[in-house]
């Protein structure tokens, strides 16, 4: 993500992972969630591809026992004057906070803190939309 001349270092550079996971370039007209989204990194790629609504989750980093804050989200969603939804909720009530399904789900680093799975996989399924015709494979 470009936030200008402000890096910081890190043990990990998501930009690496975004090749690997298969993200289309273009997202335009696709509606996006970003679970687990931390600093926001894979929400922020998602709306500069042109997703046309994006909302990113946490609860563990944000507001949760996690290692980590919102502050990161927050400057780079200001610093980038985004459009990008944040709720900070846990991952099993997805679909009791969600307005809609979405066509894009990402669920990144996430599974291994949940004690309980089930309930947060059943969860993801009810915003998950089923996939338009042409899919994203076809993109």
């Amino acid at each position: 993500m470009n936030l200008g001349h402000y890096r910081t270092p890190g043990v990990y550079d998501p930009r690496r992972t975004v090749q690997r996971l298969g993200i289309p370039g273009d997202l335009a007209g696709l509606t996006v969630l970003d679970v687990g989204s931390w600093d926001g990194f894979y929400a922020f790629e998602a709306e500069r591809r042109g997703a046309s609504r994006v909302v990113a989750t946490d609860s563990f980093c944000w507001g949760g026992p996690g290692w980590g804050s919102k502050a990161g989200f927050e400057y780079a969603h200001s610093f980038l004057g985004s459009s990008v939804e944040s709720v900070e909720c846990e991952p099993y009530e997805l679909h009791e906070t969600a307005d809609s399904g979405f066509d894009v789900v990402l669920f990144l680093g996430v599974l291994y803190h949940l004690k309980e799975p089930l309930p947060t996989l059943s969860s993801l399924r009810r915003v998950s939309m089923a996939m338009r015709k042409s899919s994203l494979v076809d993109r």
